[in-house]
């Protein structure tokens, strides 16, 4: 079930998302298990923020400019990668601003609220919760890129690139740019991350062919990486055991 954190600043209203879950939490017609109503900005900020990260959704409704709002989210993204965030704004609202990559929007409620998309958005994130992989015990991948910060899984991540001063971490459908080196980035990581080449590190989960004549490395997602002669017995060694 969901544990609901929801801050609507308009809940005095008519129509608004806290009246129309208010409703569905007591007739249980929404997989919810728990629901958190505040009113306003200051009174959830009194909590300590891994107290509000604890919800599984968070969802803030707000008709007016909303950066504390998306600062809000923002941490609680950092502090819990597989939040569902969702934002229910009025027309005064910058919707660019809303939807930057650091906030990760699970979706998006547009005022006046309407009852059955409230419901159809609180579905599809209990679906995509019930299809979350088992957490893992290492804790996200968290860089500082464009003066904001963000957090990978672990598992979610094929590969690192060197991209001269900068690296560049590769998942199925992103890359984040940030400065660092990798040994800096391997002593963040877990041990089946290895060095292959001097301008690769790769999640060894991801590998799904390896070919030592063609000196290279097939993975989930389609992407070809190489292995250069200097890391070769070093692959070989982890992976050979394996099967691989």
């Amino acid at each position: 079930m969901l544990s609901v954190l929801l801050l609507d600043t308009l809940y005095k209203k008519e129509g608004s998302v806290a009246s129309v879950l208010k409703a569905a939490y007591a007739c249980r017609e929404l997989p919810i298990g728990k629901l958190a109503l505040f009113g306003g900005l200051a009174p959830l900020l009194e909590r300590p923020i891994d107290r509000i990260a604890g919800f599984n959704v968070f969802i803030a409704s707000f008709s007016g400019p909303g950066g504390e709002y998306i600062e809000l989210a923002k941490s609680i993204r950092r502090r819990n990668y597989d939040a569902f965030i969702v934002f229910a704004v009025g027309g005064d609202v910058d919707v660019a601003e809303c939807v930057r990559p650091s906030v990760r929007l699970s979706g998006m409620l547009f005022i006046p609220i309407e009852k059955l998309r409230v419901y159809e958005t609180v579905k599809e994130i209990y679906a995509e919760y019930r299809l979350l992989p088992a957490r893992e015990e290492h804790p996200p991948f968290t860089v500082k890129s464009g003066g904001e910060y963000f957090s990978v899984r672990v598992g979610d991540i094929s590969f690192f690139e060197s991209q001269g001063k900068k690296i560049a971490i590769k998942t199925r459908g992103q890359e984040i740019l940030f400065y660092s080196n990798f040994e800096t980035v391997l002593g963040q990581l877990p041990d089946w991350f290895i060095r292959c080449h001097k301008g690769y590190v790769i999640n060894t989960r991801q590998i799904s062919q390896v070919n030592f004549t063609e000196m290279t490395l097939r993975l989930k997602d389609r992407s070809v990486v190489p292995i250069s002669r200097s890391y070769r017995d070093a692959v070989r060694s982890l992976l050979e055991p394996k099967g691989a």
